[in-house]
Order: C-alpha cells, then sequence, then structure tokens
C-alpha cells in the first residue's frame, strides 16, 4: 500500500490535500493496476523487477479494484462518509423542507414559501 500511496502521490506535480490523495490512490486502484496483465506494482528495492504483491491472489486482486471503484463512485456522490465508514456531516443547508403552517416560511436564502408552496423570489 505504501509503495502504490508514493507513487500515486509523488508522481503529481503540486502539493495536495488529504482529500485528493486519497482520491488518486483509489483512481490509481481502480484502474486495475493490480490486475493480471496490468503494470503491478514493483518494488524498488529489488534488482530484478519483482511483483511487490505476488501473494495476493486474483480474487484478492479483483475485490481491491472493485472496492475502490465502488469507494470512487461514492465519493463521486458525496457521500465519502460510507468510505470512511463515519456518520455524515451535518448539513449547512437552512432550507425547510416541509412547512406545515399555512404562512410563508422561509426555505433558504432570499426565497418564500407561499401557502400554496411555491417558491417566490423575494427579499427576506
Amino acid at each position: 500500500l505504501e509503495l502504490i500511496c508514493e507513487k500515486a502521490i509523488g508522481t503529481c506535480n503540486r502539493p495536495l490535500g488529504a482529500g485528493e490523495a486519497l482520491r488518486r490512490v483509489m483512481e490509481c486502484l481502480a484502474s486495475g493496476i493490480l490486475l493480471p496483465g496490468g503494470p503491478g506494482v514493483h518494488d524498488p528495492c529489488e534488482r530484478e523487477p519483482t511483483d511487490a504483491l505476488s501473494s495476493l491472489t486474483v480474487q484478492q486482486r479483483e475485490a481491491i479494484t472493485h472496492s475502490a471503484q465502488h469507494a470512487l463512485r461514492l465519493s463521486a456522490f458525496g457521500q465519502i462518509y460510507k468510505v470512511l465508514e463515519m456518520d455524515p456531516l451535518p448539513s449547512n443547508k437552512s432550507f425547510q423542507k416541509y412547512p406545515w403552517s399555512g404562512t410563508d416560511k422561509e426555505v433558504g436564502p432570499g426565497h418564500l414559501l407561499s401557502e400554496r408552496g411555491h417558491r417566490s423570489r423575494d427579499t427576506v
């Protein structure tokens, strides 16, 4: 894992934040680098080209690739908290989704919700 992280992060021409670095590593794994016929991960400490992950079975390599692809999909749709196995962060939206009273309610910045439930642009 360290070799993949070093290669994915170290080949970038600018400093990366933690989220960008994680995404690059996941993209690298999701690309199929570990699959048979792929470039693999070579051990830089060996003189001869040696696959650093030769102990992994084909099934394990496919599972890692599949997991990385799934993690990228979740991340792309704003569900990185599932990848990190944590609770979702609270939303910072001040929208009222279902106003139950008949009066106008603030729905979002600069919008009012009329009695019929229609949004109208108005100064709040």
